[in-house]
């Protein structure tokens, strides 16, 4: 009986563990605000993102004065602009608008069908850098994706929530399924191994969630024109890149944990 409760105990921490490292991934990096930012402002350091939005500056410029010599101007000091801490951290702020219409609940009024970021400071930056004397009062607003794309603000709301509930109670479930299999084991290092298992499936999933991912939100924004979609397909990379990181990580640890439990199997067996 105490050898079925351990094996149940085990299995029941195994489980927690393949979905508590998913979970708790997306949770920090996806869904709280913080870790969005974080994870996609990774993307301002990428050159084809610098470009189109440096292009997409000078375009506003010459949209707002009427004037094509403004446009002129304004272009190389758009692209020396995404070179600087400052573009940086006006990225950021991008990012922290996608995540609000991506996590924060939807409006009740509006379009709710397409994502637009505001450059208005970027632009108003870029404006002053050229030395114009110009202040636009926006907002100028960038969509990042198509009606009828099938994303819709506020879509992962609710999800985002359900995640982190999932991330909570998978992380305690396997914290104390897993000490109390260890405690009442007669074979600790037997547990150990299979923890160890745990931790190595749990990273072969996540990298899996990972794949996913990508390909379920580059179809999201497929309708998006070529520059738009090129930037949206850098940040889901960079997300997914981030996750394949931390997968093996844990892979490695995985191993490890079960190297110790062969170790501690081999040294109790001989005592």
């Amino acid at each position: 009986m105490r050898t079925l409760f351990t094996g149940l105990l085990t299995l029941t921490s195994m489980v927690a563990i393949v979905l508590a490292l998913p979970s708790l991934w997306v949770k920090e990096r996806l869904v709280d605000r913080e870790g969005f930012v974080a994870t996609v402002s990774t993307a301002a350091r990428d050159q084809q993102v610098k470009d189109y939005l440096a292009d997409q500056v000078a375009s506003a410029a010459v949209e707002q004065t009427g004037r094509q010599a403004v446009g002129l101007i304004v272009a190389p000091v758009a692209r020396a602009y995404t070179n600087t801490s400052q573009f940086e951290a006006d990225f950021a702020d991008i990012a922290s608008q996608q995540h609000a219409w991506l996590f924060d609940p939807p409006p009740s009024s509006g379009d709710t069908s397409v994502m637009e970021l505001d450059i208005t400071g970027m632009l108003n930056r870029v404006i002053a850098n050229a030395g114009l004397d110009l202040t636009v009062t926006g907002p100028i607003l960038v969509p990042l994706n198509q009606a009828g794309s099938g994303l819709e603000a506020g879509r992962y709301y609710q999800v985002g929530r359900q995640i982190t509930a999932m991330a909570y109670g998978s992380l305690v479930v396997a914290v104390i399924a897993g000490a109390m299999a260890l405690v009442i084991a007669r074979r600790r290092g037997t547990v150990v191994v299979w923890l160890g298992i745990g931790l190595i499936c749990s990273a072969v999933f996540a990298w899996a969630i990972g794949v996913f991912f990508a390909d379920r939100a580059k179809q999201e924004v497929v309708a998006v024109e070529d520059a738009g979609r090129t930037v949206a397909e850098v940040i889901v990379d960079g997300a997914v890149d981030d996750l394949h990181r931390l997968a093996l990580i844990v892979a490695v640890a995985g191993v490890g944990v079960v190297v110790a439990g062969v170790v501690t199997r081999v040294v109790v067996g001989r005592r």
